[in-house]
């Protein structure tokens, strides 16, 4: 018997779930999601939780994420009741991003992170296209700031090694200067002899 690999059942194919990543989270839309799931997990009562979340019910928000992301991860994925209580809890504290995404106009101004983490959550259609093109952006990001950072620390070397040039050839002229004077002594001296 085949299991949908995005444990996605019937229930999901109704709100958008038909859709499947095929490939995991990017790592900032993860953390995201998480911290989504964790600030809205206080709000549910023990018995909305899922079973194997309903051991972190008494954590705060950051111990929550930190020790149940994983497990909170998983039932988001695979528990589409769970999904939906986090989606109501997220649409009372976003109400205009979640209004936007459901509506299939996400506000270009908002973070890219932000918007792919809320419509992970709230899978409306279209949602892996937005959850993809936020991990290209991220990706794109810190390419941009590796490619900054390589710029910033050769044009120091550059720096660096133009300061070692000019004190090299100042003490070349020192030493020639002292030679000079060497040779003119050592020539008197000779003279005198």
């Amino acid at each position: 018997m085949d299991q949908p690999t995005s444990g996605a059942g019937p229930a999901d194919e109704a709100d958008g779930g038909a859709e499947a990543l095929g490939r995991p989270l990017p790592e900032g839309v993860r953390r995201r999601v998480i911290a989504l799931v964790s600030d809205a997990f206080g709000a549910l009562t023990v018995a909305e939780l899922p079973a194997q979340l309903r051991q972190y019910a008494r954590f705060t928000p950051t111990r929550r994420a930190k020790f149940a992301g994983n497990a909170m991860a998983a039932a988001l994925e695979s528990d589409t009741v769970f999904r939906q209580r986090i989606g109501e809890r997220l649409g009372q504290s976003q109400p205009e991003l979640t209004g936007a995404l459901e509506a299939g106009a996400p506000p270009a101004a908002a973070d890219p992170l932000d918007v792919a983490a809320a419509a992970y959550v709230l899978r409306p259609a279209g949602w892996v296209k937005l959850v993809e093109s936020a991990g290209e952006e991220v990706q794109r990001a810190d390419a941009e700031r590796a490619d900054e950072e390589t710029r910033r620390e050769r044009d120091q070397l550059r720096e660096e090694l133009e300061r070692a040039r000019a004190h090299t050839r100042t003490e070349t002229e020192r030493l020639r200067t002292e030679l000079e004077a060497a040779r003119k002594e050592s020539e008197s001296l000779h003279r005198k002899l």
